[in-house]
């Protein structure tokens, strides 16, 4: 299998759908208006961290499936698959529960909404409820994939969802005008598509009957347990801190914050791509030496790629908003989009320490950073928002994935001795 293919595949199934995203975010941005664009913001926040809450059984998927297929256990994979599958649906229930029954009924006053958009916000966060099962579902299906090797159906799924996140909100407000209740059922059916399509991609491991033993769940939650933990907190560290900016200044500056960080993340790509398809191929590596060869190769590609590319971010950002949204965004996001980007560079980093972690096994490392960084940048964001507003929050978010760098790829580097 070819490295190359694999990350152009995963650049692929997370570029595309920027295109979709730069057609659609001004339009939504000017049918919608600030405060309901800050809604849509906050959903597709939801949806993109229940993405990754899959209590760590994607990458626990990709680690069994690869592993099964080097050692020649292939007899073992289906089972292993549909315990996977079982967990992450029992997941989604979880996670639907939270939204339905915690986050909804008091969203309007958690987020200071207008009267306007007050009414509806409660039926908004009931039907993204619904959207949670089949969106863990198809993060498990997708680390199947990942495990063995198939990038370009991985990533296929990815691309069809990521556009479709983007173009099904704008079509609907389009056709039916400035409905949240149905842009998120637009969002919601979207969901469902794309989960359908992965087991369709998966189909060959699922047939028969659909039993599953303690046995086959005992590995995934082994190595599952910690990068359990580490996705809870992460994804809530990357993603929450909308939800806390929007408590402390309101949906209606939101989309200050949020449009530059979800434009600049998504460079992220960048590292994901590597690192996604060296994770199978790190995983069934047991000499150190070479091992250590690989992380420190690949930690300096990214470091040197990603400068010049978050160079460029921050010099062009600022015009291009100018061309994008307005004059007057673009004037209020150039320190946001500068402080953000130094974080990025950092994060990308971090990306490899995270992947050499949970090749070798050691996922808990990992989680306990996150345990003990979490009360730490929730402290942060309400801190440097209530002082400084929505640049408080990006100062905080990098402040936090700095610091992840420096404790991942201190371990990462123990962890290879």
């Amino acid at each position: 299998m070819s490295l190359k293919r694999d990350t152009l595949y995963n650049l692929l199934g997370n570029g595309i759908p920027l295109l979709a995203a730069a057609i659609s975010i001004p339009y939504l941005l000017n049918k919608l208006g600030y405060e309901q664009f800050g809604v849509l913001a906050l959903i597709w926040a939801l949806i993109g961290y229940f993405g990754l809450f899959d209590f760590g059984v994607g990458r626990a998927l990709t680690y069994e499936v690869s592993r099964s297929i080097e050692t020649n256990t292939k007899d073992k994979i289906d089972a292993v698959i549909r315990a996977g599958l079982l967990l992450t649906v029992l997941t989604g229930i979880f996670g639907a529960g939270l939204v339905y029954f915690l986050l909804a009924p008091y969203s309007a006053t958690w987020f200071k909404l207008s009267p306007a958009t007050f009414s509806t916000a409660r039926s908004v966060f009931e039907i993204t409820a619904l959207g949670i099962i089949p969106t863990t579902l198809t993060s498990g299906l997708r680390g199947a994939l990942e495990g063995f090797q198939r990038f370009f159906e991985s990533n296929l799924n990815r691309i069809v969802l990521g556009t479709l996140m983007f173009l099904v909100p704008a079509l609907v407000v389009f056709i039916e005008g400035p409905d949240l209740q149905i842009v998120t059922l637009g969002l919601i059916a979207t969901r469902f598509f794309v989960c359908g399509l992965a087991l369709f991609q998966l189909r060959h491991s699922l047939r028969g009957r659909f039993s599953v033993k303690g046995e086959d769940i005992k590995p995934l939650l082994n190595f599952g347990i910690w990068v359990t933990v580490s996705g809870l907190i992460s994804p809530l560290m990357v993603y929450g801190d909308r939800f806390f900016v929007s408590a402390a200044v309101g949906a209606q500056a939101l989309p200050l914050y949020a449009i530059p960080q979800e434009g600049l993340q998504r460079l992220l790509i960048i590292p994901a791509a590597l690192t996604a398809a060296l994770l199978p191929r790190m995983a069934v590596e047991s000499n150190k030496v070479i091992l250590a060869a690989m992380y420190n190769q690949n930690i300096r590609r990214i470091a040197v790629t990603m400068f010049f590319v978050l160079l460029s971010a921050s010099v062009l950002a600022v015009p291009i908003l100018k061309i994008w949204i307005s004059e007057e965004f673009a004037a209020k996001t150039t320190m946001i989009v500068i402080v953000l980007c130094v974080g990025l560079w950092f994060n990308s980093m971090a990306q490899m320490s995270m992947t050499l972690l949970h090749s070798i096994g050691k996922p808990k490392l990992a989680a306990i950073a996150h345990m003990i960084e979490l009360p730490l940048y929730i402290a942060a964001v309400i801190l440097l928002t209530n002082m400084y507003g929505v640049l408080g929050a990006a100062l905080a978010w990098s402040l936090r994935v700095i610091l992840d760098f420096f404790v991942f790829n201190y371990f990462a580097k123990m962890s290879l001795k």
